[in-house]
């Protein structure tokens, strides 16, 4: 299927794309973008169902505003991975699924954000034949309807989407760009050769400039102003893709070659750790504890001094581009939850022995709701019981080509997956 649409030059284009209030097009673009798949057992999955009605609507909608919101990667700056909201664990629908762009080798779609009802998300796709553009979107998050859209021309390379103190904050192709999240006009932007991935904490943007520099510098950057506050060279010696940053109690620790602590305040770094191996996602801080994923199939626990606790290797499905591909690991309840090359894992986060391990078919992190672990992949949604591991439910879509690490938050009892555009995901008849 494909849409048009127009956009002003100031990115205030607005339209309404999907309805949930009954009409046809909502029904059939679901039908035609995902499927519920069987469960392990070959028992059958549930077709995903029409639009919802006006009162539903509504009711999803003040859920959505109500609900604790995903404001960035892994639910703050932390990367904890996890929120106390619960999540759909059987039965589910999408109750609405947006693309805007046409699928094909260009055409992707990051994480979004969600806060206060509304969905804000971006989407990478072709322009004629020889060029690409990224395209911001705020959605009403109970029926998919577009509320405004932004248009970066000249790439699709995007990170994951930021929602803080009412800006709407993104890495864009060599740029950080934030946009006022009530209306989508640009605040600022601020063009070096920086990496995708940005972290937001305290009205500070931290973002890595950049990848391929000898060294990469991690730069602090105002939220409010744009303005560059500080900057700090990262390890250098080695070829190495710098992780997200995660901040926590005015401590900056950045993944590459080593585990770096930085400053907050100006920079200055505290300690460094060589694990022998690179760090393979952002570090997670919970608890005074910080987990690192290494390249070498292993996670490191770490006091907040730089001290180490333990090193576990974490069970893999294979290897992914020459290297164990462990994410980000999410931590809820005392258990640490990580995936290495489609093999989910809980390990203890204080004794680090393992509860239990199962093949999974995502290999992106993931995200802890209310006993549900939640895993997302390339074309690939499923839900594990957090206690034992079991599958609670999958979900498959068209998608056959995307790039980064895109996490399907859980909001208000709805998880979001991007895959093939952004489905909407609910316990079905809630």
């Amino acid at each position: 299927m494909t849409f048009t649409r127009g956009t002003r030059a100031d990115g205030s284009g607005r339209r309404t794309l999907l309805s949930a209030t009954g009409v046809a097009l909502a029904t059939g673009l679901a039908g035609c973008l995902g499927v519920l798949e069987s469960d392990d057992d070959g028992e059958p999955g549930s077709e995903e169902t029409g639009s919802k009605s006006t009162d539903e609507t509504a009711a999803l909608r003040k859920r959505l505003a109500d609900a604790e919101p995903y404001r960035m990667d892994q639910y703050g700056p932390g990367h904890v991975g996890a929120t106390a909201d619960e999540g759909p664990t059987d039965d589910i629908e999408a109750v609405w699924t947006f693309r805007e762009g046409e699928l094909g080798p260009a055409y992707d779609i990051g994480s979004p954000a969600v806060v206060d009802g509304t969905v804000y998300v971006a989407e990478g796709r072709s322009v004629g034949e020889d060029d690409a553009e990224t395209v911001v979107y705020a959605l009403d998050g109970a029926t998919g309807d577009v509320e405004w859209d932004w248009t970066y021309p000249g790439t699709n390379s995007f990170g994951s989407t930021t929602v803080v103190d009412g800006a709407v904050v993104h890495g864009i192709g060599a740029s950080v760009v934030a946009l006022e999240a009530d209306s989508g006009t640009e605040r600022w932007r601020l063009d070096r050769d920086f990496s995708d991935e940005i972290t937001v904490a305290d009205g500070t943007v931290y973002a890595i400039n950049t990848t391929y520099a000898d060294p990469p510098t991690l730069v602090a950057i105002d939220l409010e102003t744009g303005r560059e506050r500080w900057s700090a060279p990262l390890t250098d010696g080695r070829l190495y893709w710098p992780t997200p940053p995660t901040v926590a109690d005015g401590t900056v620790y950045q993944g590459g070659v080593d585990i770096v602590a930085l400053s907050a305040a100006d920079g200055g770094q505290q300690w460094s750790r060589d694990l022998g191996e690179t760090v393979t996602g952002s570090p997670t801080i919970v608890d005074d504890a910080l987990y690192v994923p290494v390249a070498d199939g292993t996670v490191a626990a770490f006091d907040p001094d730089g001290t180490e606790r333990w090193r576990q290797p974490v069970e893999s499905g294979g290897q992914w581009s020459g290297r164990e591909s462990v994410t980000s690991p999410a931590v809820a309840d005392g258990s640490l939850y990580v995936v290495s090359s489609w093999q989910l894992t809980a390990l203890d986060a204080e004794t680090e022995s393992e509860r239990w391990t199962t093949g999974i078919r995502g290999n992106h992190p993931p995200v802890v709701a209310d006993g549900a672990v939640y895993v997302s992949g390339l074309n690939t949604m499923e839900a594990y019981d957090a206690a034992d591991g079991t599958l609670l439910w999958r979900y498959g879509s068209e998608a056959t080509s995307g790039s980064g690490d895109p996490i399907a938050p859980v909001v208000g009892g709805t998880v979001f997956f991007p895959s093939a555009g952004l489905h909407a995901l609910r316990k079905m008849g809630d």
